[in-house]
């Protein structure tokens, strides 16, 4: 397992998925960091983080997207469907691609100590990963970064308190529990996560197929 890790960690290096984690990540220390320092009102925090949260959901579908690309650059699938431990394999690539948009986006609310705020956008970010990386397998690049836009309108409505007790979008459950924190949104977050897993799982058998 250690072997695999290090074998995709090195993968990263020098990947435009590393460039455009660092670039999001770079493009937001510089804007958002400084403005949040400078606001005194909390609201406008709020605000602020909302703001970032709606661009969440473009982000991740162009880091599950160039995952995809650079598998099929490689030339990997052929690879990976030989590979004795695929499912493992594709964990792995899960993961790191989970820590480098993590790592991207929610950096900044760790730095300013927004700790709610940070707890939040773990729970999307993650959420939105394990989405878009299953969408991969099921349709294409254009589709994918579309759904991204829709997923975009959502967290603008739920950022206007409109879906409050709407609980059939996964997507804004992270955002209302800012508003609201309720036990109810992580248990059907989990469930949610549990899901967007299980059709990543399924997009990796269907590769064999």
């Amino acid at each position: 397992m250690f072997k695999i890790v290090r074998s995709e960690s090195v993968k990263l290096k020098g990947s435009f998925q590393l460039y455009f984690a660092v670039g999001v990540m770079v493009l937001q220390l510089v804007t958002v960091v400084p403005y949040v320092l400078l606001l005194k009102n909390g609201v406008a925090l709020v605000d602020v983080a909302l703001l970032t949260f709606a661009v969440y959901p473009l982000v991740t579908s162009m880091s599950a997207v160039l995952l995809f690309e650079q598998e099929k650059m490689a030339d990997s699938f052929q690879e990976i469907r030989c590979y004795p431990k695929k499912y493992q394999l594709w964990g792995i690539k899960v993961v790191l691609n989970d820590f480098l948009s993590v790592g991207a986006l929610m950096s900044t609310w760790l730095i300013l100590g927004q700790i709610k705020l940070a707890l939040s956008a773990f729970f999307l970010i993650v959420l939105l990963e394990h989405i878009h990386i299953g969408l991969a397998f099921f349709v294409d690049q254009t589709k994918n970064i579309l759904f991204g836009f829709l997923e975009v309108l959502f967290v603008i409505f739920a950022s206007n308190k409109a879906l409050l007790n709407v609980y059939v979008l996964p997507v804004i459950l992270p955002v209302n529990y800012i508003f609201r924190p309720s036990s109810l949104y992580l248990l059907l977050y989990v469930s949610y996560l549990i899901l967007a897993t299980c059709i990543v799982l399924w997009g990796i058998r269907r590769l064999d197929q």
